[in-house]
């Protein structure tokens, strides 16, 4: 549509251009507007000439000026285009740094999710690693204006976080040592109980979640994301000797 626009505008340009040349030659053959008249009476071939030359040259700044508006609207409908697709293609390449962004904080605020698939949560796991560093390169890349970049490392990042999140799949608790694993597990079903709020009363489910942290010392760290929406919209906070 633009390229057909363009074409026409420069085919109109062209036009007044000719059209204007034409003025001028027959001006030139008619003996011009500002010449002396010759004595006597004008002929009817003379008169039909001086008409002849106003319509085309006044035929030729009409179409000059149609043409020139012509090119500045298509030349602002242009811009404004390009940033409507600029735009468009910013908000997309968001969308999807969201979705892996939000989906990781999700994950890192459930300690159910989390002790289904604690990799995902450990930075020494070389896919978690790559995982938070694509998402830094893409926080960093969203500030600028550089949508090409912002792209690939957008790409970059939806490709570290399925990776992170398959590894950790299938790992699960099998990287543990049988005593450590059956202790994680155990952990899991007393978190389980302190997040049912018709589990039992506040002290049980406050107590659950104590023995669950006990057991996890030593063999897994609780993202402090859990641990806020435990104790901040759970009401499970613990003494400060159980943290």
């Amino acid at each position: 549509m633009a390229a057909n626009a363009g074409r026409l505008i420069y085919q109109g340009v062209a036009l007044s251009l000719g059209c204007g040349v034409i003025s001028a030659v027959l001006s030139v053959l008619t003996g011009g507007s500002d010449r002396t008249p010759s004595p006597g009476p004008k002929t009817a071939e003379t008169d039909g000439g001086a008409d002849l030359v106003g319509v085309l040259m006044w035929g030729g700044l009409a179409l000059g000026g149609v043409a020139a508006a012509a090119l500045t609207g298509w030349g602002l409908w242009s811009v404004r285009r390009r940033r409507i697709t600029k735009r468009r293609r910013r908000q997309a390449l968001e969308r999807s740094h969201d979705t892996v962004a939000t989906a990781y904080g999700d994950y890192l605020g459930d300690v159910l999710e989390w002790l289904d698939r604690p990799s995902l949560g450990d930075v020494s796991v070389p896919e978690t690693a790559a995982l938070v560093q694509a998402l830094a390169a893409a926080d960093d890349a969203r500030l600028g204006d550089d949508l090409d970049r912002y792209q690939q490392v957008v790409a970059a990042l939806r490709t570290a976080w399925q990776a992170a999140d398959d590894h950790a799949r299938r790992t699960g608790l099998r990287q543990l040592p049988p005593a450590e694993r059956s202790a994680a597990e155990q952990a899991r079903k007393l978190l389980a109980t302190a997040l049912d709020s018709g589990s039992g009363s506040e002290h049980e489910r406050r107590s659950a979640y104590a023995k669950a942290r006990k057991l996890l010392d030593g063999i897994l760290i609780v993202p402090p994301q859990a641990v806020a929406v435990l104790e901040d919209s759970h009401r499970l906070a613990l003494a400060p000797k159980h943290l």
